[in-house]
């Protein structure tokens, strides 16, 4: 049995604690927040009595770790798996146009919900399916030096289907523009969505908020197994000697008696670790990244007249409308825009949007709102940064990164946090037999 300290406890954290403590080894958990959850969380709003989260968080079929993440700490029954694809799309004034796939004869299911995609033209609709099928004879590594956008130009995918489609995919996805997005990062994950089986492309949707779905199963699979976790305590140094870590300084304890170390915290908190090595930082060569901004708007109504449980919008400053019943919630990626707006501005710019795409809402049907600024709420997946990643390891024997940032071939999102943790404990495993 190894004795391991795990630096912060949002997915990465979790999932890296969870794999652990399933193989026994006593896991020390700290996080300097005084939650769980990392960057996605609950919160209560007492006005209305009703739990919201920080942001709406998309998940899909594909996001196999996930879900076998939640499966192993009970928690499959708090979230809903689409049978099949299928997505509502919504263009200004209203008309709605389905992405909707069949539950059998995969994948001629998603053939035929492309063809049936009539935001787009029937000849632009032939291009994308030829574009699905071209993944499976182009290799990644022809893309390395591609953008998203030069990827999609050069296969003769229209504006019209850059805006209604693509477009669509690539914010929400990687929370970044085709621009500036990885070619080789974005094939990733059309083969995980298109080509790894018929559920793969189906949407996940919490059933309640993201702290009950993940931060409260696993720290109870955590403790059960004699785990702690410690919150509010921040690691303010990691003293070393050699290759290894030998001290964990807190700003209430000291830790020395561990095997490993796992780090499952953003890259860009370690400036905020100060190592009395001072050539910790220099040895580690810890990646430096460009972050993008996600928005989140609530609004609680008096009346709610959404019927689906999501919607995506198409050419809008609102990217996806998520349907709680009580409120409702609209997410933006990308949205540097609105960093130096006031909330006030956001929430009438919103409403303005939402009544010019949904006749059927009204602003004086809001009794209240929040507003939610994520300002480095992801890395952006361009092709510096993802060269920077496959290129990171570490330089002690016994410290292990975790987090979305680090090399899972993945943009920054749950799938890639929960998979980084589950590869982080597998280290420690293996070199523990």
């Amino acid at each position: 049995m190894k004795r391991i300290i795990v630096i912060g406890g949002g997915f990465a954290g979790l999932s890296a604690s969870v794999y652990l403590s399933e193989k026994d080894h006593k896991v020390t958990l700290i996080e300097s927040a005084p939650k769980l959850g990392g960057r996605a969380y609950s919160l209560l709003n007492k006005k209305i009595n009703d739990v919201y989260d920080n942001g709406q968080h998309i998940m899909m079929g594909c996001y196999n770790d996930t879900i076998s993440f939640l499966q192993k700490i009970n928690s499959l029954d708090k979230i809903s798996i689409q049978d099949s694809l299928n997505i509502n799309f919504v263009k200004k004034g209203g008309e709605i146009f389905k992405l909707q796939a069949p539950k059998n004869f995969y994948p001629f299911n998603l053939g035929y919900a492309l063809l049936n995609f009539k935001a787009l033209s029937i000849k632009e609709r032939f291009k994308i399916i030829d574009f699905i099928l071209d993944l499976m004879c182009c290799f990644s590594c022809d893309l390395k030096d591609k953008t998203v956008q030069e990827w999609l130009e050069c296969k003769k995918q229209s504006p019209n289907s850059i805006k209604s489609f693509w477009q669509i995919l690539v914010v929400g996805a990687l929370n970044t523009t085709i621009d500036k997005a990885s070619a080789e990062i974005f094939h990733e994950i059309l083969c995980r969505i298109f080509l790894d089986g018929n559920n793969s492309a189906s949407i996940v949707i919490p059933n309640v908020g993201l702290t009950q779905v993940y931060a409260e199963g696993a720290a109870q699979y955590i403790i059960e197994r004699k785990g702690k976790i410690l919150l509010s305590e921040k690691v303010k140094h990691i003293t070393c000697k050699g290759n290894k870590v030998k001290e964990i300084v807190t700003d209430k304890n000291i830790y020395k008696n561990f095997d490993y170390v796992i780090s499952a915290i953003p890259a860009q908190a370690f400036e905020y670790i100060i190592c009395n090595n001072s050539k910790f930082k220099t040895l580690q060569g810890i990646p430096s990244f460009n972050y993008s901004p996600i928005l989140n708007v609530h609004f609680w109504l008096k009346e709610n007249p959404f019927k689906e449980k999501f919607y995506g919008l198409i050419d809008s400053k609102i990217h996806w409308l998520f349907n709680h019943g009580k409120h409702i919630s609209l997410t933006t990626s990308a949205a540097d825009w609105s960093i130096g707006l006031d909330n006030s501005d956001i929430m009438k710019d919103f409403c303005f949007e939402l009544e010019n795409y949904f006749p059927i809402f009204h602003s004086n049907l809001i009794m209240d709102y929040k507003v939610l600024k994520e300002k480095r709420a992801t890395f952006i997946p361009d092709i510096e940064s993802n060269m920077v990643r496959k290129n990171f390891l570490s330089k002690f024997d016994n410290l292990i990164y975790a987090g979305d940032w680090t090399n899972t071939e993945l943009p920054s999102t749950i799938e890639s946090a929960v998979l980084s943790g589950r590869l982080a404990a597998g280290k420690v495993i293996t070199a523990s037999k």
